[in-house]
């Protein structure tokens, strides 16, 4: 329809003259954004057994990637409040939490001596200690869990501690699986600290790995060491019980 109109109608678009240099604006270079390496993921948290000379560690692995090792750290814990008197962590429950993020495995191959935490028993609004020094001895015993794997048909413990103090932690080994710690007495079998030390497995008899069939307080079953050495003990207190799984 524009075609009938007269020349004097029609539009011609003009460039806009360029401006002089003095009213120019100018955006000044900007410098290249950091790229910063993401921060290793955070340990899990640590349920605490034994006493600050003789502690033992058993990050609560969540067997969702990366977070997939299975461990039991021997450490001193250090705090100033402690001179004078150390807490005792086998009546109750108390669980670490690590000040900074670092990778478990650090640990496990010797490279991370060291590391700070708050101790606090679960659920609670604020940590009992602050800035705890866990200076690590050694890892005796770690294996590397495969997600959606399935768990072994047996019920096993590994057994931790002190000759005054044994523990039962139960071994993962697939998912769905649980966390659980209690605190035994054996009766027929005195261990030495070097045996307490790297975590002899003991197997429950009679009974299949689900939480069902977990160790009660009062039982007194039976069991065999991988020496197949038969073993009774009683169950004089649970620590800990907490599922664990991969979507």
């Amino acid at each position: 329809m524009y075609a009938d109109l007269p020349p004097a109608y029609h539009l011609e678009l003009a460039q806009a003259p360029t401006p002089p240099a003095s009213q120019r604006f100018e955006v000044p270079p900007q410098p290249a954004a950091e790229v910063r390496s993401p921060s290793p993921p955070g340990p899990p948290a640590m349920l605490v057994i034994g006493t600050p000379e003789a502690a033992f560690l058993w990050p609560l692995a969540t067997l969702t990637p990366p977070d997939t090792e299975q461990m039991v750290i021997s450490a001193k814990l250090v705090h100033p409040a402690w001179k004078k008197r150390k807490p005792i962590f086998s009546s109750d429950s108390y669980l670490l939490e690590a000040a900074e993020p670092f990778e478990l495995s650090a640990v496990r191959e010797g490279t991370r001596k060291s590391f700070k935490v708050s101790i606090s028993r679960p659920g609670a609004a604020s940590p009992e200690w602050k800035d705890v020094e866990v200076q690590v001895k050694a890892v005796p015993w770690h294996s590397q869990l495969v997600p959606n794997s399935a768990t072994v048909p047996r019920l096993l413990y590994r057994v931790f501690g002190s000759p005054g103090a044994t523990f039962l932690v139960h071994e993962l080994s697939g998912s769905p699986d649980f966390h659980h710690v209690v605190l035994v007495r054996f009766k027929d079998r005195r261990f030495t600290q070097e045996e307490l030390s790297r975590g002899l497995l003991v197997d429950v008899e009679d009974r299949p790995n689900v939480k069902g069939a977990k160790l009660q307080v009062g039982d007194a079953p039976k069991g065999s060491l991988l020496d197949d050495k038969p073993v009774k003990f009683k169950v004089e207190r649970e620590l800990l019980f907490r599922e664990a799984g991969a979507p």
